[in-house]
């Protein structure tokens, strides 16, 4: 089995999409290697696509600024609210792989602490 570092960005299947949408979502890795439990969970930030639209916060993640080695057909939020424990089985490395830059890490990390 993978195990992925903080910072990772990929897809989850869409059978295991913490929103129940029925579609593939994209998700940062929070904590998988290292953690406690890692053999059967992970803790991702989920991402998404049309959630400026609603009234929550939800800051746009840009290519190559914020992330890399990873592209999106439409604009990217990250949903700094959106974090869950799911099985690192529901992880879909085979739609494609990135990972945050250190603005990036810093954005994930400031939005966090903005709900603190």
């Amino acid at each position: 089995m993978a195990t992925y570092d903080s910072g990772t960005i990929l897809w989850v299947h869409e059978a295991n999409d913490p929103h129940n949408t029925g579609k593939e979502r994209p998700v940062i890795v929070i904590r998988h290697s290292g953690r406690p439990y890692s053999s059967v969970e992970c803790t991702v930030m989920c991402l998404g696509h049309g959630s400026q639209a609603e009234a929550h916060r939800t800051p746009q993640l840009q290519p190559d600024d914020h992330y890399t080695g990873i592209s999106f057909s439409k604009d990217t939020y990250l949903l700094p609210w959106s974090i869950h424990t799911i099985p690192p089985a529901a992880l879909n490395d085979m739609q494609g792989m990135g990972e945050l830059t250190k603005a990036g890490r810093k954005l994930v990390a400031r939005e966090f602490a903005r709900m603190l």
